[in-house]
């Protein structure tokens, strides 16, 4: 423990050093100063972040306290920097999370795809794939990985499954599961918090809004065929054995021996479905504010009578932690922006790649994406690095800002290859030691290279066909 802290407070006192020895170097031509201590300070809460030399919200902010300090932004526009629609519109989306992980629903949908799969385990992945990617498009994909994992982990107890990595089955589900989670919340901006941090990004940098609706038409395809791809690539390398025909009847009875639904969950459905709904048709009706929406679904969601979660519940499930880094990202994004690090970082490092086709810029900064959300484990900073260079470079070559912010948005909440972001690390942490840090590389490349080619050149093609930019 003495190491691991010595260590970690190294890592602290080297990103110091760095940014004074950063602050006292010549500052690049076209670059101010103060653009290049915002660049610096981003890139040393990068490896903070990377190395856990504390919480990720904490040193997020602790980096934040320099902006002001440094005089790179004053410290009224730093602190109000931080809040924006996709921190407030959040608020509704994690009671959304609390509702659906303390009620049955997630319980009764397993005995629904073991009455559907019976013992082929195949399907039983699928199942719980597909049924995992619907409910993510309404709730953010780290909670329900936490719901979805211990239901699933059920049925392999039941079918008496090894853990330390000897059963296919268990592998294809420890990986599956988060999987799905996060493909399926790409389909709807409230399926994943990042999914509407890009959104704002892109809007508050270039002015291109982009309706839910909208947002739909990129992530829906995306999810439609990048889950059975993974499915597929996750069946044929761990070929899962067969479910017991007791593992089946245990799942099954465990579903049917819940009373009727209670009203409770009835009318928390309802406010979900109705949320969805005028979520949906805000991108016609233009005087629908979805973060008002958001706000009032979640007053419906702890009104007397409906009470379908309490506040304490509230407060113990949602991911406070996200929020804070988020928050912090907002600032550090718009010290890039103001200072015109961003811009310089476009000129000058990207520069090279608006000489190329677009399709290959496309293709590299697709796979650059990918990769980076794969090592750097915190989504919001990835997109918050990322977004305003990608549409910058991509618009300047005649490309879509809004195809370009979708790839951010997917890439930054979809890691398919290493298990260090928060969503596969929730299986891959776990005791059960059911999968190896090499079996999402094993399998991940496929559904990653799936989604490259989707986003190269299906998500530019319905930016064109619905008419955004």
């Amino acid at each position: 423990m003495q190491e691991k802290w010595a260590r970690k407070l190294a890592i602290i006192v080297a990103g110091i050093v760095v940014l004074v020895i950063i602050g006292a170097m010549p500052t690049a031509a076209g670059l101010t100063w103060s653009g290049k201590m915002a660049l610096a300070i981003f890139v040393v809460s990068i490896a903070f972040w990377v190395s856990g030399v504390m919480p990720l919200a904490i040193s997020a902010w602790a980096m934040v306290g320099l902006v002001p300090l440094l005089g790179i932004m004053s410290a009224t526009d730093t602190w109000a920097a931080s809040i924006n629609n996709a921190i407030i519109f959040y608020l509704c989306c994690f009671a959304f999370a609390s509702f659906v992980g303390r009620s049955t629903i997630a319980t009764r949908l397993t005995g629904l795809i073991l009455r559907w799969a019976g013992t082929n385990s195949s399907r039983v992945l699928l199942g719980f794939m597909v049924g995992t990617a619907l409910i993510s498009t309404l709730m953010d994909n780290l909670p329900l990985t936490a719901v979805m994992l211990p239901i699933a982990y059920g049925v392999l107890d039941a079918n008496n499954t090894p853990t330390g990595g000897k059963s296919g089955f268990a592998k294809c589900i420890a990986i599956g599961i988060p999987w799905a989670a996060a493909i399926g919340g790409a389909m709807t901006p409230s399926g994943c918090i990042i999914n509407v941090l890009a959104m704002t990004l892109i809007e508050q940098n270039f002015g291109v809004h982009i309706s839910f609706v909208q947002w739909m038409a990129f992530g829906v395809p995306l999810a439609v065929i990048t889950i059975p791809c993974a499915w597929f690539a996750l069946v044929k390398i761990f070929k899962p054995e067969q479910l017991t025909d007791e593992a089946v009847s245990s799942g099954i009875q465990r579903a049917q021996s819940l009373s009727r639904m209670p009203r409770s969950e009835v009318l928390g459905l309802a406010v979900m479905l109705i949320t969805m709904v005028v979520w949906i048709a805000s991108s016609w009706i233009t005087a629908i504010d979805i973060t008002v929406v958001s706000l009032i679904a979640l007053g419906f969601m702890f009104l007397p009578g409906v009470n379908a979660i309490n506040f304490d519940e509230y407060l113990e499930d949602s991911p406070w932690g996200m929020m804070l880094l988020m928050m912090a990202v907002n600032v550090l994004v718009t010290a890039l922006t103001s200072t015109g690090a961003t811009q310089w970082l476009v000129d000058t490092v990207m520069a090279p790649m608006t000489t190329w086709p677009l399709v290959l810029t496309l293709l590299v900064l697709s796979v650059l994406a990918c990769v980076l959300h794969n090592v750097i484990p915190a989504g919001p900073a990835c997109a918050g690095l990322i977004a305003v260079p990608f549409a910058a470079i991509v618009s300047s070559m005649g490309g879509s800002i809004a195809a370009t912010c979708a790839m951010v948005g997917f890439w930054s909440a979809i890691a398919l290859m290493l298990p260090l972001d928060g969503v596969p690390l929730l299986s891959y942490s776990s005791n059960r030691h059911y999968f190896g840090f090499g079996d999402m590389l094993k399998s991940g490349w496929v559904p990653s290279l799936v989604m490259v080619l989707i986003t190269v050149f299906l998500t530019p093609a319905t930016a064109m066909l619905i008419g955004l930019p």
